[in-house]
């Protein structure tokens, strides 16, 4: 398993590991790194054949005293299991407030020319949690430091017509920087302040498909490392694999305007943002016609209106607008929210709202549910909705779903936080999920 863009570095191999760790959201991974195999040579490890731009050697870089020989190739493999703490006491530096103000800071940070494309939170720049892998089990001869402590978001850009990918690295930083190695960077410029920056334009192939990529990474006087990363690679569809537009949506000045981004560096204090969404989705076979931003925009303005004319809402606040759905990881015929509702008494819940765009009716997971569970039961109504009721007295949660017989379902639930009573009822959570508004057929 190889990240689109193997770093040329030897000792920035991590970035590259963390950029595969960071796009499985559970179970057990297997990350594999391949370093640069030398001046315009090819390898093959596997089924895969891999090239990069020649780098020749010896070579003079602007900004460095000294430059070594790229490094001989070498692979890199570990396992790490499950998704990872945003609040890991290891990394005092980084929680979920910091990662929402550092996805807010740098989606702030893109040119006004480039569009983020409409995906989960996952693919939308979002930061992940820290990386964090036992050194028992990681290769001996390895240094796990490398990769551990690291934070990294990704998103699909689009710029002129043409679709590329945005991947930010960040992690605090104690070392030097690292040496000028060929092919590893084009120039390093040190600015009076101490920031050391390396950039790269550069090409990498595997199995004969070309990339084309650029890289700022940037080591910031507090201890910081940022490496932001533009591609030509479009991965808009995961059916229909990577795709290359041919244009990088990212100037090298304007990575380094992300990369040197205040609000990214480990000591910048947390801005307030929006909290980042938690996980969320349901069962779907992607089959479903594509939630489009324009139909999800639909779909929040008939939430809005809805929850502004539900009975009994006067006393409820929440905690984003409730018109935030978005994408899930499970594909694009589903969007999903999770948003947290407080009373005025301070009782709190959690609000789950699903859409899937093209869902049968009944399914055998929805016939085996009825069938164990007391608290579920299906009816359908007169004009052909199938109809979903549960409620479960002993911890307070209730659940709702209506699949209409344009085969949209939309599934609401909510669930108690710490003990509280969900002060969002049943028949309320049914009334906002029948608004005849959510049908876009």
């Amino acid at each position: 398993m190889v990240k689109d863009g193997a770093r040329r570095w030897r000792d920035s191999r991590w970035f590259d590991v963390v950029v595969i760790l960071s796009t499985i959201a559970a179970g057990t991974v297997v990350a594999g790194l391949l370093n640069d195999p030398g001046p315009n040579e090819h390898t093959t490890d596997g089924a895969y054949t891999y090239a990069f731009e020649p780098a020749p050697y010896p070579a003079r870089i602007p900004g460095c005293d000294v430059v070594e020989p790229p490094s001989d190739p070498k692979r890199v493999n570990f396992a790490t299991v499950g998704p990872g703490e945003y609040d890991n006491p290891k990394y005092p530096w980084f929680s979920g407030a910091k990662a929402a103000a550092m996805t807010q800071a740098t989606v702030d940070a893109l040119p006004d020319s480039v569009e983020l494309v409409f995906a989960s939170p996952r693919q939308s720049l979002q930061f992940e949690p820290i990386t964090d892998v036992d050194p028992a089990n990681f290769p001996q001869e390895e240094d796990a430091d490398l990769f551990n402590g690291s934070t990294n978001a990704r998103g699909s850009l689009v710029r002129d017509g043409h679709v590329g990918t945005l991947t930010v690295d960040v992690q605090a930083w104690n070392r030097p920087v690292l040496p000028c190695v060929t092919g590893a960077l084009d120039r390093r410029d040190t600015r009076p302040d101490g920031t050391v920056l390396d950039t790269l334009d550069t090409w990498y192939e595997i199995n004969g498909v070309r990339t084309l990529e650029r890289t700022v990474d940037a080591y910031l006087p507090d201890g910081t490392r940022i490496v932001a990363t533009a591609n030509d690679a479009d991965n808009t569809d995961p059916r229909a694999g990577s795709r290359h537009s041919g244009q990088i949506p990212l100037t090298l000045d304007e990575l380094t305007a992300i990369a040197t981004t205040p609000s990214l560096a480990v000591t910048a204090p947390v801005i307030p943002a929006v909290p980042l969404m938690p996980s969320c989705g349901a069962f779907t076979d992607w089959n479903g016609p594509e939630l489009t931003r324009d139909k999800v925009t639909r779909l929040d303005q008939a939430l809005e209106a809805r929850w502004a004319s539900m009975p009994g809402n006067n006393d409820l606040t929440l905690d984003r607008p409730i018109g935030s759905l978005r994408l899930t990881d499970a594909g694009k015929d589903n969007v999903c929210e999770v948003l947290t509702v407080t009373s005025a008494t301070g009782a709190a819940g959690r609000l789950d709202i699903v859409v899937v765009s093209g869902q049968p009716a009944s399914s055998r997971q929805d016939e085996y549910l009825n069938e164990i569970d007391p608290n579920r039961i299906t009816t359908v109504s007169k004009e052909g909705s199938t109809l979903t009721r549960g409620f479960y007295p002993a911890h307070g949660s209730a659940y709702f779903s209506i699949t209409r017989p344009s085969t949209q379902q939309i599934i609401i639930s909510t669930t108690p936080i710490k003990g509280s009573t969900v002060p969002i009822t049943l028949e309320q959570i049914e009334y906002l999920a029948t608004a005849t508004e959510l049908d876009l057929s």
